[in-house]
C-alpha cells in the first residue's frame, strides 16, 4: 500500500469511528485533505488527523498550547539537541591563542551574524520592545556592543567588541580550557527561545507588522524571506534551491512586508491582511506571559477580524478562515523553530567561532558567508540541528494527536468488548446442561 493511500485509509477510519460515536456523515471529505497528497510535510498531515478527530476548536487549542507550554518548557531539549551537534573533532584540544583574552579574536561582518536586520531596532522603541522583550541574551550584549563601539560587552564566557568604521564584531573568550567546554558553556548560557521575540516573529510572518516598521528595503526582506524558504526545505527533505517561481512569488511577499499588507490564502481565496503595529504590541503584550492556551488562542483568533479587510469573505467564509489561519500559524511555529535553531544572532555567532576553529589558516579567519550560501556550505550541520529541532515539536503535536485518538476509540473499545462478553456469555449458557 502507497503512503498515499494509507494516509486516506487513516482519515477515512477516523471519519467513521467519529460518525459511529457521533451520529454524524464524517466520511466523505477527509480524502479531500491536500496533505494526504504531500508525502514530506508531516505537519498539515498531522494537523487534518487531529481536525477529523476533534474539529476545528482542536486545531486552533493545538495552535495555543505551542504558545504556550511547548514554548515554555522545550528550551533544555533545544540546548541538548545544540550541544549534540556542536560536539567537534576537536573539541577536546585547548582553544587557540588567537581566540583568548587579548588575542586577535574572531573577526566577522556585522551582517553575516544579523542575518534579519534584528539590530537595526533599539531595544527600547515599540519594535524593539517586541523583538528583544526584557531577556538580558545574546542578542541584548550584542546590540550594547554596538551602542558602545570599541568596547567590551560580556556575554557569559564570549567578548563581544564592535568596530564602528568597518562594521565588525570581534569575538573571543573571557576563561580558559577546551573548545568542546567552552561551547557547552555557551550554549548553557544561551537563551534559545526568547518568548516575546518568538511570539512577535511568528505573527509577524502573517501580518508583516513589525517588517513594514524596521525601514527594512524590499531587496533586505527578499534575501530574508529566501533564507527562510531554504530552511523550510530542509525541514521537509526537498531539494534546496529556489526556482523562478519561488523567485517572483519572494519578491511579491517582500513587497507585501514592506508594504504592511500581507496577500494570503486562508482557503477560500486570497485575503488581505493587516494589522497595525499598535495591533501586535497589544497582542503580543496580552499572550506573552500567558500561560493559559485557550486564552492565548482567543486572543490571536481575534485579530482576524481585526486584520481582514473584505468583510463579506471574513463573513461567509468564517471557519474557513480560521482553520487555515491556525494552520498557517502552526506551520510557521515550526519554521521559526527551525530559524531560531540555525540561523539567529547567537548561533550564527557560534558557526562563525566554529569554522574558525577548523579553518587550516589557524587565524581566526571564519568560513561563514552571506547566509544563503551557508545554507549550501553548512548543510550537513543545519540539516542535524533542524532534523533535533523538528523532532522534538513533531513529537509535541503528534503526542496530543494520539491524546484525542484514544478518547476517540475508549467508547468504541467498550462496545466492542461488551458485545464479545456477551458472546461468550451466550456460547457458555449453551453449554451449561442447567438453565442459569
Amino acid at each position: 500500500m502507497s503512503i498515499l493511500d494509507s494516509k486516506k485509509e487513516v482519515l477515512t477510519t477516523i471519519g467513521s469511528y467519529v460518525s459511529l460515536t457521533q451520529n454524524i456523515n464524517n466520511t466523505e471529505s477527509t480524502n479531500l485533505f491536500p496533505s494526504v497528497n504531500n508525502s514530506k510535510d508531516i505537519v498539515p498531515y498531522m494537523l487534518d488527523t487531529l481536525k477529523t478527530v476533534a474539529g476545528s476548536d482542536a486545531v486552533k487549542e493545538m495552535m495555543g498550547e505551542l504558545f504556550t507550554t511547548f514554548v515554555d518548557n522545550v528550551e533544555p531539549q533545544l540546548k541538548t539537541a545544540l550541544k549534540k551537534q556542536l560536539i567537534q573533532f576537536n573539541a577536546a584540544d585547548n582553544m587557540p591563542n588567537y581566540f583568548q583574552s587579548g588575542g586577535t579574536g574572531v573577526n566577522v561582518e556585522m551582517k553575516k551574524i544579523d542575518l534579519f536586520g534584528k539590530f537595526k531596532s533599539d531595544p527600547y522603541s515599540d519594535v524593539g520592545s517586541l523583538l528583544y522583550g526584557e531577556t538580558i541574551d545574546f542578542d541584548r550584549r550584542a546590540y550594547d556592543a554596538i551602542l558602545n563601539a570599541g568596547g567590551i560587552s560580556k556575554f557569559g564566557n564570549l567578548d563581544m567588541i564592535y568596530n564602528a568604521t568597518t562594521d565588525n564584531i570581534k569575538f573571543t573568550s573571557n576563561v580558559s580550557g577546551t573548545i568542546g567546554d567552552w561551547l557547552g558553556d555557551f550554549v548553557d548560557d544561551a537563551v534559545i527561545i526568547n518568548k516575546t521575540e518568538f511570539l512577535t516573529n511568528v505573527m509577524d510572518g502573517i501580518y508583516g507588522s513589525i517588517s513594514s516598521n524596521q525601514n527594512k528595503t524590499v531587496e533586505e526582506l527578499f534575501n530574508e524571506l529566501q533564507i527562510q524558504k531554504l530552511i523550510a526545505q530542509m525541514i521537509n527533505d526537498e531539494d534546496i534551491v529556489i526556482n523562478q517561481e519561488d523567485f517572483d512569488l519572494l519578491l511579491q511577499k517582500a513587497q507585501q512586508l514592506h508594504d504592511g499588507v500581507v496577500y494570503d490564502d486562508m482557503g477560500c481565496g486570497i485575503l488581505a491582511s493587516s494589522l497595525p503595529l499598535e495591533g501586535m504590541i497589544d497582542l503580543i503584550t496580552s499572550i506573552s506571559g500567558a500561560t493559559d492556551s485557550y486564552y492565548v488562542a482567543d486572543q490571536v483568533e481575534n485579530t482576524i477580524d481585526e486584520s481582514t479587510s473584505n468583510e463579506e469573505v471574513t463573513k461567509e467564509n468564517k471557519e474557513t478562515i480560521k482553520d487555515g489561519f491556525f494552520q498557517k500559524i502552526i506551520r510557521i511555529i515550526t519554521e521559526m523553530l527551525a530559524q531560531i535553531m540555525t540561523a539567529s544572532p547567537q548561533i550564527r555567532a557560534v558557526m562563525a567561532i566554529v569554522s574558525a576553529f577548523q579553518n587550516e589558516l589557524a587565524d581566526g579567519t571564519t568560513l561563514i558567508k552571506n547566509g544563503i550560501e551557508d545554507i549550501g556550505d553548512f548543510k550537513v550541520f543545519l540539516k542535524c540541528i533542524i532534523d533535533e529541532a523538528m523532532g522534538i515539536i513533531y513529537k509535541f503535536i503528534f503526542d496530543k494527536v494520539i491524546s484525542y485518538l484514544y478518547e476517540l476509540t475508549k467508547p468504541i473499545v467498550k462496545e466492542i468488548v461488551k458485545e464479545k462478553i456477551n458472546q461468550y456469555i451466550g456460547v457458555i449458557r449453551s453449554l451449561v446442561p442447567v438453565k442459569i
